[in-house]
């Protein structure tokens, strides 16, 4: 391999591993870009009043949430938030009721990721007025593990636009993960905006500090070879 080939390699592995740090997020104002995502599923605008991309109308349906329905936002994967029980319902704003049973499903998975990331806009009233809070949980490759996620953030609105984060490390499970499932169980409860991260490693920083090592050396390797040649 000659000089140009290295560097143009070199270049290439260090935009590549900084522009793997986040992933460029449009599902809600109040959720961040998560550092090292690979691929997310995005759902916003869970209402009877949603527009698509256009702003033509495009009403969220309580028949697409039993089915199914995937990711709404641009540059989604193809993960399913499905209802299996309760009595959740596009509402004018949200998606409102009781004693709902969801589940975020994602059957495609990347092969490098160490951690899943969720974020929601979360209305959880029960748990707001001292009754049984929600509960989010991880299964993978179809088993029952029901792993507890641990919250990073928490913002409180007074119920007008709670916002969740939370997060699973997944780098301590030996067996490949071909697919995985956020178990989803809520009261009383209104929610406005979903989105789930695949997550990967994030290179430390000694690993950057190599790269532009190793640009500066090649640099000045190819300053003094032009200059004796």
């Amino acid at each position: 391999m000659n000089l140009k080939s290295v560097q143009m390699v070199l270049v290439g592995a260090s935009l590549f591993a900084m522009a793997g740090l986040a992933q460029a997020n449009a599902t809600h104002d109040s959720f961040i870009d998560v550092a090292g995502s690979v691929s997310f599923d995005g759902w916003n605008q869970l209402n009877r009043n949603r527009l698509d991309a256009d702003g033509n109308a495009d009403p969220l349906t309580s028949a697409q949430l039993a089915a199914g329905t995937a990711g709404n936002v641009a540059g989604s994967g193809d993960a399913l938030l499905t209802l299996l029980s309760g009595s959740y319902y596009p509402a004018g704003a949200g998606l409102y009721g009781s004693n709902n049973a969801l589940t975020f499903t994602d059957n495609t998975i990347a092969s490098d990721i160490s951690s899943i990331a969720f974020q929601g806009i979360i209305n959880d009233f029960d748990g707001s007025f001292g009754g049984t809070p929600f509960s989010l949980t991880l299964s993978y490759n179809g088993g029952d593990q029901d792993i507890a996620g641990t919250l990073v953030n928490f913002v409180d609105t007074g119920t007008a636009a709670d916002y969740y984060y939370y997060t699973w490390d997944l780098s301590g499970i030996s067996t490949p993960i071909s697919s995985y499932t956020l178990n989803f169980d809520i009261g009383f409860s209104q929610s406005l905006a979903f989105q789930v991260d695949q997550v990967a490693a994030v290179p430390e920083p000694e690993t950057y500090a190599m790269l532009l090592l190793g640009l500066g050396a090649i640099g000045f390797a190819a300053r003094r070879r032009s200059k004796f040649n």
